[in-house]
């Protein structure tokens, strides 16, 4: 069984999947390379181009491996840019998400692990912040990553998806 890493080309996600081998986890990993590099993925991992946002794509790779957990790293991040961008930031960030949960769905994959971001919060009420907080986003990144952890809330009543 393999754990399925999107974003795995990126920064965090590159340096995750370098923990999972060393743990040694059989790692399959999804970039579009975006701002991900393609050189940063381990060697030991599968690496499929392509971006979530497709499903016949992501039918493809659940159909190929054997996956039975997600981490999802995949997002755009630049909070400054998703003010001047907003349409693009919900499109990659919540409906990448919405499509991802769909394979997930379909095959039957009931384990997701998600990067999510302290500007849930905003501007928040105390430091440090706490999970328990109030959410407020003041930028569509943050709002972004709110409605995909609402979202898996959600397909976790439905579809006894388990998220972190």
């Amino acid at each position: 069984m393999s754990v399925l890493v999107l974003g795995g080309a990126g920064f965090i996600g590159s340096h995750a999947v370098y923990q999972l081998i060393d743990q040694g986890k059989e790692v399959v990993v999804i970039d579009n390379l975006q701002t991900g590099h393609q050189e940063a993925v381990h060697p030991d991992a599968q690496f499929y181009p392509g971006d979530i946002r497709d499903i016949n794509f992501l039918r493809e790779v659940f159909e190929n491996e054997s996956i039975d957990s997600v981490i999802h790293f995949a997002a755009n991040s630049l909070v400054g840019e998703s003010m001047e961008k907003p349409l693009e930031y919900f499109d990659n960030n919540v409906y990448g998400t919405q499509v991802v949960l769909q394979a997930m769905q379909e095959f039957g994959v009931k384990h997701i692990v998600f990067s999510s971001t302290a500007a849930t919060y905003g501007e928040p009420d105390a430091i440090p912040i706490t999970e328990n907080q109030k959410t407020a986003p003041t930028s569509t990144y943050g709002e972004t990553k709110l409605a995909m952890e609402k979202m898996m809330k959600w397909c976790e009543v439905a579809y006894g998806i388990k998220y972190v």
